[in-house]
């Protein structure tokens, strides 16, 4: 048996009668080894409890969304910190019992593991090891996590009924004759013309030849869900629209070097219809719109031309050819403004006959006399004349000329703004509209709408990262139930040492008392000896600390009561 055993040692009278009076004055508390404490079962219903939470904050759409990216990050700074709290109790009383039980069992090591003394001279290197991993790991998940931000959450949320019609953007209604609404949809597109892309509020380049203008949501039901949004919050709105489709489809060969047909599309548009200039003498401009039978737009002709390059009206001449079309538009919608992101489903002009045409086919709109001007605003052809490169070009590598055709976008936004500017839904509050098929409603089931909120990225690390804390802390509980009879328990600190030194054990340590520094490694051991409570029976085995000595702490019994 060694000195592990748990059998009373033989005393004498008078020891006993000196240890019943040192006894009755003792305010310790005895205590028993316990494989599993409720301080274990509360840091793991903590650790793991909090770990939840986290995961729900960036995996649970709804509140991820209701949290969004700034409240998410305090979220998981809060849970990491808990978490941290409970990990690093834990591993430290492992590290305490592992020690003890097989390490080095000096008394410099289980003062550096109590004081977490990074910087302790006479420290062994495995607890050095585990205090710096105890320091380092929350610093290195608490700056990894936030490495995460810049993700985005959807979720489908509940739209309202939605009107729609010819408008401009939230902000420009009710301007004018619609020249600023044209430079408004067009100078975007303008500035960096490409194809399959939208631009601004409402324009949309599908190819080479064609431009869509949109109808879009009226602007005090865009204007309401603004008004519901954060900062990092945004709405996508999906639904069929309406748009004013421009085309360009080119006189054929034999149509453009036959006179009479040139004389029948002049005579179609008459004198008021057709408006012609010319720049330094010989650059021609001129825009055929509004042919004179039904103030019909639908077919509009743009021409610039060179007469000292030996250029004709009839030989630059474009036609372009407008429908009113069916398309799906989505918007997203933001705190500051609405731009269009996509353009679906756009319908050919062969789809579009039950769409009401009314609007380009019979009405006054005026292009040619509002908007001729901007035929050189947004000069395609002439610019190297007075040596005006297009914007985005360099002056080493100067552009004269569009890489694509520009016009067709160009016509659509002069029949839109001028649409909007006399006849949009704001011009007739409390009247019938003139033109009814500028203004349409969508109902909830027609209509598709995400909230987007900026969030942390869901991402299968940032999952790993939360749960580093919990996995380390149930490795430490099952480690700990492992050594549970390893004389060391959870409240382990500065008074147990003193509770179990010896008055020999103290003079070894004389000198140390303000220092807290010894010039050699030593050794201690827990030994079971034999106490009494303060009746004189026999109550619990003492554990005793000696100092200096070179064999095993004692193994307890779970059944016994120690102190």
């Amino acid at each position: 048996m060694t000195s592990s055993s748990l059998e009373p040692s033989v005393v004498t009278p008078s020891l006993l009668v000196k240890e019943q009076a040192a006894e009755s004055e003792a305010t310790g508390i005895p205590c028993q080894v316990q494989r599993i404490s409720w301080t274990d079962v509360l840091a793991l219903a903590i650790s793991c409890i909090t770990c939840a939470i986290g995961i729900v904050a960036v995996l649970e759409r709804r509140t991820a969304v209701l949290l969004g990216q700034t409240n998410q990050l305090v979220v998981l700074g809060l849970t990491l910190g808990i978490m941290a709290f409970s990990t690093q109790r834990q591993v430290q009383k492992l590290t305490l019992l592992y020690e003890v039980r097989y390490g080095a069992s000096t008394l410099q090591n289980l003062d550096a593991i109590l004081q977490k003394h990074y910087f302790a001279s006479s420290m062994t290197w495995q607890p050095r090891l585990v205090i710096w991993f105890l320091l380092l790991l929350p610093l290195a998940l608490g700056a990894s996590y936030k490495k995460f931000s810049g993700g985005s959450t959807e979720r489908i949320t509940q739209a309202l009924k939605m009107p729609i019609g010819a408008t401009a953007a939230p902000g420009y209604q009710l301007i004018g004759d619609g020249l600023s609404l044209m430079v408004t949809v067009y100078l975007s597109f303008w500035l960096n013309p490409a194809i399959g892309r939208t631009y601004g509020f409402n324009l949309y380049v599908p190819d080479n030849r064609t431009a869509a203008v949109l109808d879009a949501p009226l602007p005090a039901y865009l204007s309401n869900l603004q008004s519901k949004l954060e900062i990092d919050q945004s709405i996508l709105i999906n639904a069929s629209v309406y748009a004013t489709v421009t085309q360009r489809i080119n006189p054929s060969v034999a149509e453009r070097s036959d006179p009479e047909y040139w004389a029948d599309v002049r005579d179609s548009y008459g004198k008021d219809g057709i408006k012609e200039e010319f720049d330094f003498g010989h650059l021609g401009m001129s825009i055929l719109a509004g042919q004179k039978a039904r103030h019909d737009y639908s077919q509009v002709y743009l021409s610039r031309w060179n007469t000292t390059a030996s250029q004709t009206f009839e030989s630059q001449a474009e036609r372009f050819v407008s429908t009113r079309r069916t398309c799906t538009g989505i918007w997203n919608v933001t705190q500051a403004k609405v731009s269009l992101v996509r353009v679906t489903d756009l319908q050919t002009a062969e789809q579009s006959d039950h769409v009401d045409q009314e609007a380009i086919r019979n009405n006054i709109l005026s292009i040619g006399a509002i908007f001729y001007q901007f035929l050189g605003e947004f000069d395609w052809t002439g610019r190297e004349e007075w040596q005006q490169r297009l914007p985005g070009s360099s002056a080493e590598h100067p552009t004269f000329i569009p890489s694509i055709n520009t016009r067709s976008a160009l016509v659509a936004a002069m029949l839109w703004s001028r649409l909007v500017s006399r006849y949009g839904p704001e011009r007739y509050d409390n009247m019938p509209m003139e033109h009814p098929s500028l203004l349409h409603e969508r109902q909830p089931n027609e209509i598709r709408m995400i909230k987007q909120s900026r969030t942390l990225k869901r991402s299968s690390s940032l999952i790993f990262i939360l749960c580093i804390n919990p996995s380390l802390t149930i490795s430490a509980v099952l480690g700990k139930t492992v050594l549970f009879r390893t004389p060391i328990s959870d409240d382990f600190g500065l008074i147990s040492l003193l509770a179990g030194i010896n008055g020999s054990s103290v003079e070894k340590l004389r000198g140390a008392a303000l220092s807290g520094n010894l010039m050699k490694k030593i050794r201690v051991r827990f030994s079971v000896g034999h106490g009494r409570d303060d009746t004189g029976h026999t109550g619990y085995h003492r554990l005793e600390l000696e100092v200096d000595s070179q064999k095993r702490s004692d193994i307890l019994s779970p059944r016994m009561l120690y102190g």
